[in-house]
């Protein structure tokens, strides 16, 4: 069944304006009357609904039963991820992370960071590859997605991993008991010395999980997933 983000609170009758979704019902799906779809807010449950009517702008819908999936994990890991060199992994990330689950993402400029224009309408883009991400993946918690011209090393409280190419290689068990985790992804170029001087002064952790060097688009999602679901 298809499964629709909409950015307000649902009630047993609603209409749909959005001019995206409306498109996608009934060009792409070509849905009818009586045919069901769910939507869901980002606030922990979805709602099955019938559609009652059709117009070209607005579908009315009646909503019959209103379920919490169990597609959220225990655990809470954000990401602090050092920009990259391209848009496209960007993209990448953010529909990767979202999949298993990520809640909180933190886009930052560091010193090595490639000198990308994140503009109010990529930022839009972006959090639309989050959206359908999170339709598609059966997901009901849409993250919370930041976009920073700075170092955040203000924002750092609770548990911080650096994952770097030196430091302390660890199992991924080790971190167990830990249910809010910060996990921190190096750009391409790696982190600077100045930027690894200020992370430990701020008692952050630098682990590396084996031998092999992942890239800044996978390196994370991996350790993430591990984390999560160990």
């Amino acid at each position: 069944m298809q499964r629709f983000y909409v950015p307000f609170e649902l009630s047993v009758d609603i209409s749909i304006t959005d001019s995206d979704i409306i498109h996608q019902l009934t060009h792409v799906l070509r849905i009818g009357i009586w045919e069901h779809i769910v939507l869901f807010s980002g606030n922990g449950s979805e709602t099955e609904y019938s559609i009652q009517s059709i117009n070209k702008k607005s579908i009315s819908l009646r909503g019959h039963s209103q379920r919490f999936p169990n597609t959220e994990t225990k655990k809470r890991v954000t990401l602090y991820q050092s920009l990259p060199n391209k848009y496209e992994k960007i993209e990448y990330i953010l529909q990767k992370w979202v999949e298993i689950g990520i809640s909180h993402f933190v886009f930052f400029r560091s010193e090595r960071s490639q000198k990308l224009i994140v503009s109010p309408k990529k930022i839009e883009r972006f959090i639309n590859i989050a959206r359908e991400a999170l339709e598609q993946c059966g997901g009901v918690i849409f993250p919370k997605i930041e976009f920073l011209e700075t170092f955040p090393l203000e924002l750092v409280t609770g548990s911080h991993i650096v994952l770097d190419t030196w430091g302390e290689n660890m199992r991924i068990s080790a971190y167990d008991p830990l249910q809010n985790i910060s996990l921190w992804v190096w750009p391409e170029g790696g982190w600077s010395e100045g930027e690894r001087d200020k992370m430990i002064d701020n008692s952050l952790i630098f682990a590396r999980f084996g031998d092999r060097i992942l890239r800044t688009e996978t390196a994370g999602i991996v350790i993430a997933f591990g984390l999560m679901n160990n």
